[in-house]
């Protein structure tokens, strides 16, 4: 396990386990959201994001937490040994954005650019972000996968009972 991809809906988690897997491994973390997002949540052009995605892909070892550009997500599955996908549940999404936004007021997410604030304002638009990946994603996500699942080792982890008992399997 030296290229990991850990995908997911928004709030389902990623991060926190990049985290986890990352004290576990010391393998280094890159969080696309730090790389996708400018300043006021300003959307990094896709050809520049690819530029910085594909200088990581590059490297001997990595976890990769996030979504980004859907033109990068396959590349990204042919390069990772390890594909891991955070099917959170919807409402659970929605419950851990809100409290994260309501965090944000308090203190910066560390896993987002520096400069990008989740204001209570934009819980509409949070919880729209969260129903698109629903609609549009998971599906391509867990077909991609599949199409991987010969090749690689994929995890679908729904519940924290799964996430833990993942962690309990790479601290042996």
């Amino acid at each position: 396990m030296k290229r990991i991809v850990v995908i997911g809906n928004s709030a389902s988690g990623k991060s926190t386990l990049s985290m986890k897997i990352n004290d576990l491994t010391s393998i280094p973390v890159y969080h696309l959201d730090k790389i996708l997002w400018k300043v006021d949540w300003e959307r990094t052009p896709e050809e520049e994001f690819t530029s910085k995605h594909d200088e990581i892909l590059a490297k001997a070892s990595w976890i990769i937490d996030g979504v980004a550009y859907r033109s990068t997500i396959e590349k990204r599955f042919a390069t990772a040994d390890t594909i891991i996908y955070l099917d959170t549940p919807l409402e659970i999404c929605r419950e851990r954005a809100l409290k994260r936004m309501k965090e944000d007021l308090i203190r910066p997410n560390p896993y987002v650019t520096e400069g990008c604030k989740y204001p209570l304002e934009f819980v509409k638009e949070q919880n729209d972000v969260i129903e698109k990946f629903q609609n549009e994603y998971r599906s391509f996500v867990i077909e991609l996968m599949s199409k991987f699942s010969d090749l690689k080792d994929t995890y679908n982890l729904v519940t924290n009972h799964d996430v833990d008992q993942f962690l309990k399997k790479l601290k042996v």
